[in-house]
This record gives C-alpha cells, sequence and structure tokens, in this order.
C-alpha cells in the first residue's frame, strides 16, 4: 500500500515488529517453563541402555559417527558373533571413547558375546520403537488410540526410501492403500476430540496420510520432467480418489531438493483434478523456501483450493551440502543454522498471512513442523498479531523426539499431530539414523535445551534476519572445497585459480532444461548426410593429429 508519510510507515512496521518479538519472548517463556516441567517428570523414568548410548554419543562426535555407522548396517547382521564382530570393528579405532562398561563387553569372548548381542540389539529396537509407530498397522494401532486418547492426533507413513523398480512400486502403491482402509475403519468407533478434528474453519480429516513420491515410481527423473509428472499422477490418482472417498487427509512429503520442484507441480496438478484433503511439506533449509511459498500461496489463491502447508526445516541437509560440493552444484540450502531458523520465520510470517477466513476462500493453511520453542512462540505471535484464533494452527512433531513440549502444546489446548512411520527397522533404518542425527547434533536446539549451560536467553533469541539477506550461497569456504575437489590443475603464481571443469547441468532446474531444450532445437542438421567411409574417418584422424601440437600450446 502506498503511504504519503514513509517516515511513520517505517515507525508503524518497526513497533509491529517489536509487539511481535515481545509477544514471541513471553510465549517462549511459557513454553519452556511447561516443557521443563513435563522433562522432568519424563526424567524421572528409569532410563534404557539405549538412552545412555544417544547420552555418550551427543558428548562424543567419534563415538556418535562409528555408533551410526553401525546402527546402519545393524539389520543385515544375522548372528550374535556377527553383531559383536562389527561392533568391535566400529567402535575399536582410533580417538573413540567408549561408554564404562561396553569397552569390557566388548573384550569379552565365547558366551559373553551373546549376551553383549543381546544387549545391543535390545539398545538398537529399543532406539527404533522410540521413533517407529510399528511394523504394521495392526501393531501400530495400540499406540495410535492411546496417543488419540491423550489430544494427539497422527500422521502415518510408511517407510522406505525411493523405489528401485516397477514392482517395488507397485507393492508401495498397494501398501498405501491398504493404510488408507484400514486406518479409516479402525479410527471410525474412536471418541471425538473436538480440538483435534477441527480448525477456525470446521471439520478436518481424522486420519492423516504422509507418502513419498519416490515411493510411487522407480522412474523419477527430473531432467523428463513432464514424463514424471505424467507417470505419478497416473501412479498416485488410484491412492487419492480412494482418500477422497473416505475422507482422508493425504500430504505429500518433501524429499532431497532435485525432487522439489517435480513435487511441488505434481500435488498442484493432482489438486487440480482430484478434490482430495491435500497437504504438502515446505523446506525452510532450502534458499529457495521463500519463493516456494509465494507459489504456493499464489496458486492456491488463484484456483480457491484450500491446501495444508506442514512447514519443516529439512531432514537432508548434509545429503545436499555433499552431494552439491561432489557435483560443483551451488549449495542449495542455508549452511547455517540460523539462516535456516530465520527463513523459517519470515516463511511462517508468509503463510500466516495467507490463511483463509472464509471456508470457500482459497489459501494456505499451517501446520508447523518444528521442535524449537524460540520458533513455534514466534508462530503463535505471529498468529495473534494477524487476529487469528489458536484453531488455525496446527503443530506438528516427529515420533520420539520432544516429548515434553508435545505435553507442554497438548496442556495449551493446541492442535497437536506426531509424524509416525509404520514399517519394518530395514527399510526404516534411513529414518531412524537422520532422527538419531537430529537429536544429537551439536546445533540441535532439542540438545540446547537439555542442558543447564545454555540461557533461556540464548535459548529464545531471535535469528540474525539481516545476515540471511547478506548470504551468499557460493561462499568462500564452499569454493574452496570446490576447487580442491575438481581442480585438474595446482595452482602456481602466474596462474593462481586452477582449472575446473564445467561441472554437470542440474535439470531439476526449469530454467537449465529450458536452455537444453532451446539448444537441442536450435542444433541445424547438415542439409546433404552422409554415412561416414573408412578413408573420411582416417582423413578426420590425420587432420586432428597435424593441429594437436598448435591446439596443445594454447593457454586454459
Amino acid at each position: 500500500m502506498f503511504s504519503f508519510f514513509p517516515h511513520r510507515a517505517k515507525h508503524t512496521q518497526a513497533a509491529a515488529s517489536a509487539d511481535l518479538e515481545s509477544v514471541t519472548l513471553q510465549r517462549g517463556q511459557e513454553l519452556l517453563a511447561a516443557m521443563r516441567r513435563h522433562n522432568r517428570r519424563l526424567a524421572g523414568m528409569r532410563k534404557q541402555a539405549s538412552d545412555r548410548l544417544l547420552d555418550w554419543a551427543m558428548g562424543d562426535a567419534s563415538f556418535k559417527t562409528q555408533l551410526f555407522r553401525y546402527v546402519d548396517v545393524f539389520p543385515t547382521l544375522n548372528s550374535p558373533e556377527l553383531v559383536h564382530d562389527v561392533l568391535l570393528d566400529y567402535l575399536h579405532q582410533p580417538n573413540v571413547v567408549l561408554p564404562p562398561g561396553l569397552g569390557w563387553g566388548l573384550k569379552a569372548g565365547g558366551m559373553l558375546k551373546g549376551s553383549l548381542a543381546k544387549t545391543v540389539t535390545g539398545s538398537i529396537e529399543r532406539m527404533a520403537d522410540s521413533f517407529i509407530a510399528g511394523a504394521n498397522v495392526a501393531a501400530a494401532l495400540p499406540q495410535l488410540a492411546r496417543q488419540w486418547q491423550d489430544n494427539i492426533a497422527f500422521s502415518v507413513d510408511l517407510l522406505g526410501e525411493a523405489s528401485l523398480s516397477d514392482d517395488e512400486a507397485d507393492a508401495y502403491l498397494q501398501r498405501y492403500l491398504r493404510l488408507i482402509v484400514e486406518l479409516d475403519e479402525a479410527t471410525r468407533t474412536w471418541p471425538a476430540q473436538p480440538v483435534l478434528e477441527s480448525d477456525h474453519l470446521g471439520a478436518t480429516p481424522r486420519v492423516n496420510v504422509s507418502v513419498k513420491i519416490s515411493s510411487l515410481s522407480a522412474h523419477v527423473k527430473p531432467e523428463d520432467f513432464a514424463g514424471t509428472i505424467e507417470r505419478l499422477s497416473a501412479r498416485i490418482a488410484p491412492l487419492l480418489n480412494c482418500a477422497a472417498e473416505r475422507g482422508v487427509f493425504v500430504n505429500f512429503d518433501m524429499e532431497q531438493s532435485a525432487y522439489k520442484d517435480l513435487t511441488i507441480a505434481l500435488f498442484q496438478r493432482c489438486c487440480e483434478q482430484i478434490d482430495f484433503s491435500a497437504g504438502i511439506a515446505i523446506q525452510a533449509y532450502l534458499r529457495s523456501g521463500p519463493a516456494d511459498a509465494t507459489n504456493l500461496i499464489e496458486w492456491a489463491k488463484r484456483t480457491g483450493r484450500q491446501v495444508t502447508v506442514r512447514l519443516i526445516k529439512g531432514a537432508y541437509w548434509d545429503y545436499e551440502l555433499i552431494h552439491a560440493e561432489e557435483q560443483g552444484w551451488p549449495v542449495p540450502v542455508w549452511q547455517k543454522k540460523s539462516e535456516t531458523d530465520a527463513c523459517f520465520e519470515a516463511m511462517v510470517e508468509q503463510f500466516v498471512a495467507a490463511i483463509p477466513r472464509q471456508p470457500s476462500a482459497g489459501g494456505v493453511k499451517l501446520a508447523l513442523g518444528s521442535h524449537n520453542v524460540r520458533s513455534i512462540a514466534h508462530a503463535q505471535a505471529a498468529l495473534a498479531a494477524a487476529d487469528l484464533p489458536p484453531s488455525a494452527l496446527e503443530y506438528q512433531l516427529l515420533q520420539g523426539m520432544a516429548d515434553g513440549l508435545r505435553m507442554a502444546l497438548v496442556e495449551q489446548g493446541q492442535r497437536v499431530r506426531a509424524y509416525m512411520p509404520i514399517g519394518e527397522i530395514i527399510p526404516g533404518m534411513a529414518y531412524l539414523v537422520r532422527r538419531l542425527l537430529e537429536n544429537t547434533s551439536n546445533e540441535s536446539w532439542l540438545r540446547g535445551s537439555a542442558t543447564t549451560s545454555t540461557s533461556d536467553a540464548a535459548l529464545l533469541a531471535a535469528p540474525d534476519k539481516v545476515a540471511l539477506e547478506r548470504s551468499l550461497p557460493d561462499d568462500e569456504a564452499t569454493r574452496n572445497r570446490w576447487a580442491q575437489r575438481h581442480s585438474l590443475t595446482s595452482p602456481t603464481a602466474s596462474r593462481p585459480v586452477p582449472f575446473l571443469n564445467e561441472p554437470l547441468r542440474d535439470f531439476s532446474h526449469a530454467n537449465v532444461r529450458d536452455e537444453f531444450r532451446t539448444a537441442v532445437e536450435s542444433i541445424r542438421l547438415s542439409p546433404t548426410p552422409q554415412l561416414l567411409t573408412v578413408e573420411s574417418t582416417q582423413a578426420a584422424i590425420e587432420r586432428a593429429r597435424a593441429a594437436s601440437a598448435g591446439w596443445g600450446a594454447q593457454s586454459v
């Protein structure tokens, strides 16, 4: 809106920002106090061996690395001897300090190997059980029902990463169809929970499932963007039609950044073709996050569609950084946690402004996927500043993480949903390791909140949004790492910058695909095509040999 009084407008904006921060800190203090009260009660319960292993991992980076590498291969170890011997190989490494008692167990032989294997197996299975609801719907239902009684809804996901064959993708689709039917039928007799089954505009589905697009096809190819959308639209249609018939909510999970634009485009197309309760995850650790938010908001308003965004920070940060460095591409994620936190808050304000006020209006509802009290308090303050009721916001937390915070939110009367994977431990191991890394990360807010050395002021400090605006994707440290990995020449006094090959194209970006298509279409074929002969081939070789000396003398 144009203002004849720019100084007054700036003053008003600054005052509003100060008010938002003041309410954020107040809400944050209240949540911290309630969370700690619940955490003290939970801490009074007897710790399992798995808890002690994680506690040790938080304090020793070398032990954590080796432990999680072992956890990753654990499902393939099919005898007590292998469990013991592989654990010995992983943990008897330089600079790895073992927790009390474990070193003695590793040195043991004979029957004690079996005892150690049993203890380790039990610890890892308990770790998995804390994050995974069960091997199948039947095994998970008692836990889902207990949490429903405790005023916690669910979003169920089938464990597993990308499908590698059509048969595997077909099996996943059938499992999802059974999941929708079984959850719908099992939950019909559950008691009503008004807080969980309505938002500020009316009723919301009781059953909520999440799906990864890479599980539904073995041919998810960003370079074939249109073809992939066609294939996935046909694959997912039976699932969405089944969900629509049964009133089940379907959320499109977000995976690595290469699939981000595909996932958003597929989601929008499906929403335009099928009338189902729809949601999608959007990642704030991506530099494209605010633009992705704008894309979804404008699309929802243009089409009149109401959808929910699960705003998360992202779980593939290490992969994204390593993959970009390996390929020589710009890093797609923010490289500092404070930058991700600042982007998250900026996107919260975008989405809160887009929350629909009437049942018939197009727009984006917000589900907050965070365990950070500062992020949650800021969202509550933004909601209040927009004059929206608490029921306009949903809180989604991962099963097995931030139990005290979850209890504090339920105590406030908020709508809380747990993200609860279902499946066997082998396909779920990648998910388990990501959760363990989150729980023990040096930059984890949860870890910081669990220590007495971190002050409330530090836990609730506002992220530096000015630094976010100054941040560049290709900082000097990143360029240096790329140069070390990809350089084909060594730096010299006359040529200090090493020669780097041009990286391969990243076809997950629309502009790269468009430029490549234009280049291919502009190629002119010879008007008189000819077949090569032995003689013409030999002549070409001779010409190349004659030119090689002069070409080799050219400076790079």
